[in-house]
């Protein structure tokens, strides 16, 4: 979404009324609600006033700029809401006595992020004067409750009332600088205001009374709903197979960062996800795992990267916050199951009651292999409602349903970056490490790479850009192993020939997962055991053999036939027919053994602190 130009107009003030700048008093979070403090340096000012005192300041201002001030007035907000909260001790519901009428918290509909508010009325002679109280997962939508909250703090009730919400953003002066949904978010936060003032007024209680679908007799359903055509389908079989569904969007840590920007790169996401909703009549929510995707996923993604490995964040998504730390966040709600629009299948044992992973019948959209870390803990509770399909068929489905999205393209790339290149995300957190780009088979150098990060075994796009010219012509050349320790990047313009035949079908794995909770019996043995393998996302299989080592999550690999890249990092997935049992990571281990035969131990591709064997 392009941003328009930012509004350079300056407003002419009646009355003579000097503009101030915003203030320091935040109407969330007023010390003392008996005393109406004036939010306004001068006097307490109307609100006609109050509004145009906050646009002259905010049309000043370039979009860029009036981005960054929304994101300081979200920081000092949130740093304020931590030690002034006006009711931190008070009954959530609400309470009405001689002094003061308190809303309950309530959720703002129609905002991308969690936005929760509630109304204080104070009485004023025969009216009321308004307060607000509230908190927001997002600065800039925390910026926008700051101002908001600012202007309305200590106004007539009968006057806000009269406000056309979806007017505010223009009558703040900051519409320009905001996206459409932060826009609508804005109005929706007023609309919310309005309505917790007019229960107020009329002293009712503010508690909302809902269907809780857990006495329905129905089975209970917390269903991730991403906005593709897939998990919108999902959505909709269960509803016609009779479940209580609830759908859920989760706000990954990423995507928050870039909310300061101005445009949320998951906004258009989470409209489809409304009209998904609002059309099967399903109750959407939102929920903030951004803090967990930093630590378990973003984490363990630059600490793989900067040692030279591959990681795959995907599989670590699933296995640690779709189906790990979601199932933390709504552990109390007691839903009996979770479903995504995952391409698997799942079967239960009769006779020992563990869940068996089996392949989709389309093998391009299966998504087995980036399911293969997960436990009988977590499988037991999950459906995959079109796991038995043909994309081709959950498309027709999605006509069928009528869906508002049904036209909408495949997603495409990690889960965690959106549109955002691997490489520049690299580039953000690990920025550039010269070193050595050498030729494996002679030893000699031939390049000059901008860090191990940006290479992985098997690649061949993109090499030739940081080769000498020289060594280009000599080509193809494929990466063929790194050392992260000296910062050498290997390449060859040989991987087709005799000498990487071991390389290339021969490694170790580490880390070993069983789904069912242990390794096969004969594996067990010590004797090797044959398995389909994927080695990466795809339809392509390979055949091979695995034979554990010393401990029960290590072991070593054969495989039938040469693989295009066997990146340490990576995660090797084994299949018995048409059931995943299982995953490893690929070690450095093999490409030690090969440089040292070829006579390059000197700088041989071993991690730090780790032994050729």
């Amino acid at each position: 979404m392009t941003v328009p130009a930012a509004a350079t107009s300056r407003r002419t003030f009646p009355r003579g009324i000097a503009p101030s700048p915003l203030c320091h008093t935040y109407s969330a979070h007023v010390p003392h609600l008996s005393a109406s403090r004036a939010v306004f340096d001068e006097e307490n000012p109307s609100l006609e006033e109050a509004l145009d005192r906050t646009a002259f300041v905010f049309e000043s201002l370039t979009v860029e700029e009036t981005q960054k001030r929304l994101v300081t007035e979200g920081v000092q907000y949130s740093e304020t809401a931590a030690n002034s909260s006006l009711l931190a001790n008070q009954a959530p519901s609400m309470q009405t006595n001689s002094t003061l009428r308190i809303s309950a918290f309530e959720r703002v509909t129609g905002c991308v992020a969690n936005v929760n508010i509630r109304s204080i009325l104070c009485p004023v002679h025969d009216s009321y004067s308004v307060k607000l109280e509230g908190n927001a997962d997002a600065l800039l939508s925390r910026g926008l409750l700051a101002i908001t909250s600012r202007v309305l703090y200590s106004q007539q009730a009968d006057a806000i009332l009269q406000m056309e919400p979806k007017n505010l953003a223009d009558r703040l002066g900051i519409r320009p600088a905001l996206s459409q949904g932060r826009n609508d978010g804005l109005a929706s936060m007023l609309r919310t205001v309005q309505q917790q003032i007019r229960t107020l007024q009329c002293d009712k209680s503010v508690v909302k009374i809902e269907e809780n679908p857990h006495r329905s007799g129905r089975p209970t359903v917390a269903l991730l709903l991403s906005g593709g055509v897939d998990s919108s389908v999902a959505l909709n079989l269960l509803v016609q197979q009779g479940y209580a569904v609830t759908a859920f969007y989760l706000k990954i840590w990423l995507e928050d960062e870039l909310a300061h920007l101005g445009h949320c790169p998951w906004e258009d996401d989470y409209r489809v996800c409304q009209e998904v909703c609002e059309q099967a009549g399903i109750p959407l929510e939102t929920v903030s795992l951004q803090n967990a995707y930093k630590s378990r996923v973003i984490a363990y993604t630059v600490h793989e990267a900067e040692q030279g490995r591959t990681p795959n964040p995907d599989i670590m998504c699933n296995s640690r916050v779709k189906f790990g730390c979601f199932y933390e966040a709504i552990d109390q709600r007691e839903f009996d199951f979770v479903a995504s629009g995952h391409y698997a299948q799942l079967v239960k044992d009769t006779e020992t009651g563990s869940m068996r992973l089996l392949r989709a019948p389309d093998r391009i959209k299966d998504q087995s292999y980036f399911l293969c870390t997960l436990t009988q803990d977590q499988l037991q509770r999950v459906l995959f409602p079109i796991g038995h399909l043909q994309k081709s068929q959950v498309r027709d489905l999605a006509d069928e349903f009528i869906l508002p999205n049904r036209l909408r393209p495949d997603s495409q790339g990690l889960c965690f970056l959106g549109k955002v290149k691997f490489d520049e995300f690299l580039a953000v957190y690990l920025g550039t490490r010269p070193g050595p780009i050498v030729d494996a088979g002679t030893g000699d150098v031939v390049g000059q790479h901008h860090g191990v990060w940006y290479h992985t075994v098997g690649q061949r796009k993109g090499i030739g850009r940081v080769l000498d010219p020289l060594a280009t012509s000599r080509g193809p050349w494929y990466v063929v192993a790194k050392d992260p320790g000296k910062d050498v990047v290997y390449c060859s313009n040989q991987y087709d020939e005799d000498i990487f035949t071991a390389s290339r079908s021969e490694f170790a794995v580490e880390n070993i997962h069983w789904i069912a909770g242990q390794a096969p019996p004969n594996l067990l043995k010590g004797d090797g055991e044959r398995f389909v393998m994927k080695i990466r996302h795809g339809p392509d299989l390979v055949k091979g053999t695995l034979r554990l080592t010393n401990t029960a999550d290590e072991g070593d690999v054969k495989l039938d036939s040469k693989d295009g890249g066997l990146a340490p990092g990576q995660y090797v997935v084994f299949y018995k027919d048409e059931e995943c049992l299982g995953a490893g990571v690929i070690s450095e281990r093999h490409w030690a053994r090969f440089l040292k035969e070829q006579d390059h131990s000197e700088v041989c591709a071993v991690p730090i602190g780790q032994s050729v064997s």
